[in-house]
């Protein structure tokens, strides 16, 4: 059996361990070192200390020899509030008829307290990340929305001002030099007024709509209704591996053909239309590759356009979205809008079909 003096009392009142005597009726003799400070007062049952509370007959059992140990292990004193958990041990000293308490520092459950203390820390870093994100966020919505509002005002505002601005130049050269033809100015003006309101309206409208794609976003729909309005040839080719990017990209897609097809009715004065959807493996990995063809007059890149954004806004939009939007053309050889964006989901089976409207 254990000498109490000879091997425990020493690291006790060195406060390296804490040790208790308990007699065999349950009540606190002796104490020693802070470690056992939560046991109750001398004189009183142990069992009336939170640790030991409901133990009397796994004591009992103890004390008759059905058990040979009682061990605690990774816990703290309630009532002393003991910075550090302990584990402690109650053996039963036969010779003696006595309960002898030991309390050891519990070094592994306090490595899980530190490393529990570096998950909380890790725990704040990422949500101080996350929150850093989300700021992104925000910012990559909110310039999304400036981006809306400069194309808009440029589909608008300014072709509609730009028009007003040369037939009020027109009148004032007219008041000079041929009065009769002022009234036919401003009639041109009335028209150019009245268009611009009406585009005013639909900017309006297309403000309001979400940043987010459609659910089903009628690609093949918009083709349709340009060619019943134009009376050009208009063909769609969509691979069917491609229908998912369109629904992935509704919006970006639907930006961008939307540009493309009023400068074709503006100014290409094209007779033939095609629209292509494909994926493609590049080094980069797969691209949705789509295409908006015409065999108009085309245009010289070369030559700068100044107060026209419509080509720089498509490209911002593809660019938003994590792809890039390219434009060829020549004078006499039409346009070509190429858009070039990262496939986010497997490929599919490719089948194609073409419409023609």
């Amino acid at each position: 059996m254990i000498d109490l003096d000879a091997e425990l009392l020493p690291a006790a009142e060195a406060n390296v361990i804490g040790l208790a005597v308990v007699g065999a009726d349950r009540t606190t003799r002796r104490k020693i070192g802070g470690l056992v400070e939560w046991l109750p007062a001398i004189g009183v049952d142990c069992c009336q200390c939170m640790l030991l509370a409901g133990m009397e007959s796994e004591l009992a059992a103890l004390a008759e020899g059905q058990r040979e140990v009682i061990a605690l292990s990774s816990v703290r004193g309630a009532s002393l509030g003991l910075d550090h958990p302990v584990t402690a041990v109650v053996l039963w000293n036969r010779e003696q008829s006595h309960y002898l308490v030991i309390a050891m520092p519990d070094f592994a459950a306090r490595q899980v307290e530190v490393l529990l203390g570096s998950e909380r820390r890790a725990r704040r870093l990422m949500e101080q990340q996350l929150e850093a994100a989300s700021s992104e966020v925000r910012f990559a919505s909110l310039a999304r929305t400036r981006l809306r509002l400069a194309r808009d005002l440029h589909d608008t505002l300014v072709h509609s001002i730009m028009a007003l601005l040369t037939q009020i130049r027109l009148m004032r050269h007219f008041l000079s030099t041929d009065p009769a033809r002022v009234s036919d100015g401003l009639a041109t003006a009335e028209e150019a007024a009245i268009s611009g309101l009406a585009r005013a309206r639909d900017a309006i409208a297309r403000l309001r709509m979400p940043d987010e794609p459609e659910l089903s976003p009628d690609v093949e729909g918009m083709l349709s209704d340009f060619a019943t309005r134009t009376g050009a040839e208009v063909s769609v080719d969509i691979s069917d591996e491609a229908r998912s990017g369109l629904h992935t990209y509704g919006m970006t897609i639907q930006r961008i053909l939307g540009e493309a097809l009023r400068n074709v009715e503006a100014h290409a004065k094209a007779r033939r239309v095609r629209f292509r959807a494909v994926e493609e493996q590049a080094s980069s990995g797969r691209r949705m590759i789509v295409e908006i063809r015409d065999d108009g007059c085309g245009f010289d890149r070369a030559i700068p356009k100044p107060g026209h954004f419509g080509l720089i806004g498509m490209a911002e939009f593809a660019e938003l979205a994590g792809g890039d939007c390219a434009v060829e053309s020549a004078r006499g050889k039409g346009t070509l809008v190429r858009i070039s964006l990262p496939v986010t989901a497997p490929p599919g089976t490719l089948s194609s079909g073409t419409l023609t409207y």
